[in-house]
């Protein structure tokens, strides 16, 4: 049974809008965990990345500390 507060979303069957909030709620709690790992292994890729830039960076200077010596 669906909470009389939730208002579907239009071409999405298991998405609806909380009256009271506003909020998007998945009533699919398997869609809803595979979007939440999904949105962990984007911000860890970012992450990555960034950890990667910071290094490359780094080794950048070293390079150029050696080449001025």
């Amino acid at each position: 049974m669906i909470d009389p507060n939730y208002i579907p979303v239009e071409d999405h069957p298991t998405l609806f809008r909380d009256r009271n909030t506003g909020a998007i709620i998945n009533i699919d709690k398997n869609k809803a965990i595979k979007a939440r790992k999904k949105r962990e292994e984007i911000l860890a890729e970012k992450q990555e990345v960034e950890s990667l830039k910071a290094e490359v960076a780094e080794i950048k200077d070293m390079l150029k500390q050696l080449l001025e010596r």
